[in-house]
């Protein structure tokens, strides 16, 4: 069975529904954590692009990119802060366990946006070839 990152459940201990659910729970909360805690000034703007909750609720992977920052000095203070972080993420929304947070630069996003840099390009080049 194929499944897209986040659409299935390996480990099948919750229905994909739920774990969707889940996972779209602690990207709202993390958000708001997030932007309260790191001002923009600071440490650029950072967005969650999608959170991947384990099956078991012990890990989440957290998936983000920064405009306007420097993007590994902001990734090493969310991964110095993850305690404080999972720590607000308790208070705010009611698990059964905190999961651990794994903080990664979405390349996903850097991906397309390099194709879509390419395409643009060759689209460019044929409207010059045809001029």
């Amino acid at each position: 069975m194929k499944c897209s990152v986040g659409a299935c459940n390996t480990n099948l201990k919750m229905p994909v529904e739920r774990t969707n659910r889940l996972n779209e729970l602690v990207k709202r909360a993390l958000s708001k954590i997030i932007q309260k805690e790191f001002l923009p000034e600071k440490y650029g703007w950072i967005t969650l692009s999608r959170v991947i909750v384990s099956g078991d609720i012990q890990h989440a992977r957290v998936f983000l990119t920064v405009m306007a920052g420097n993007e590994q000095a902001t990734l090493e203070k969310l991964r110095i802060r993850q305690p404080h972080i999972r720590h607000l993420l308790a208070n705010s929304v009611r698990l059964r366990f905190t999961p651990e947070l794994i903080f990664e630069i979405d390349e996903d996003l850097k991906q397309a946006l390099k194709v879509d840099k390419l395409i643009d390009n060759v689209t460019t080049e044929t409207h010059q070839d045809d001029a």
